[in-house]
């Protein structure tokens, strides 16, 4: 059963997140394209399953499609909708892995690849899905959750970069998942004072309150979603 969690959990959010682009979430109200994420959802399903179990496929895609449709067609654009989105799939996810937990016998990866290497299969599908959640997602996730402060910041000028803040988000989420699953977590104390100490120098010279609280708000969302995230796969891969 925690096999075949992991290998739908995987395929949920790789064809969630890295092979569904922006550009076509902008365009998810046209039905092609929403039929087009399901069609990926499913391709990358069999694909790491190494089945096509016809009832849980029905299940899984059937329930993704009313979902995305509710949220596309019905909600609006929101850290509420973002999340019961995800509740929904994985929840739906969980009850598919109790409910058929013989799936993965019935895989063809057996004839293909030895034990050894389907359990060094599984691992880095954990590994995987810990990067896709924490980085990703994770910035999908505090960007939103960060919304309301932002649009109190939008009228004032800064002077960052493009992107900026997202791509240090990446790196921050990237190098903690890292030192984490390396066995390093001690390693996460030295980031948040390195951090600590640059941003100060900012926020000092801005005198800008605001600026300042978002910073720090930001920080420990991203920081704990990692840290988070890092550990749930550190305790998956000891189950394996």
């Amino acid at each position: 059963m925690t096999e075949l969690l992991i290998v739908l959990i995987a395929a949920h959010l790789i064809a969630d997140f890295p092979a569904q682009s922006n550009w076509m979430i902008a365009r998810k109200q046209n039905l092609l394209f929403l039929l087009a994420h399901i069609l990926i959802v499913a391709v990358v399903t069999i694909v790491l399953l190494g089945s096509f179990p016809p009832i849980l496929l029905a299940i899984l895609i059937g329930t993704h499609l009313a979902m995305d449709a509710v949220k596309v067609y019905l909600l609006k654009d929101t850290i509420g909708s973002f999340l019961l989105d995800q509740v929904v799939h994985i929840g739906v996810i969980i009850v598919l892995a109790f409910a058929f937990p013989a799936t993965l016998g019935q895989s063809w990866w057996p004839d293909i690849l030895s034990p050894e290497d389907i359990s060094i299969a599984l691992n880095l599908l954990v590994i995987t899905s810990a990067v896709i959640a924490a980085i990703p997602a994770g910035g999908i996730l505090i960007q939103k959750a960060m919304q309301p402060f932002s649009d109190q910041l939008a009228a004032d000028e800064g002077t960052g970069l493009s992107g900026g803040g997202k791509y240090i988000g990446y790196l921050e989420r990237s190098l903690i998942i890292l030192l984490v699953l390396s066995g390093h977590p001690e390693g996460v104390g030295f980031l948040i004072a390195a951090k600590s100490i640059l941003r100060f120098g900012e926020i000092n010279k801005s005198n800008n309150r605001k600026m300042s609280e978002y910073i720090i708000i930001g920080t420990f969302m991203s920081f704990g979603w990692a840290l988070l995230v890092a550990f749930l796969s550190k305790t998956t891969l000891q189950l394996l």
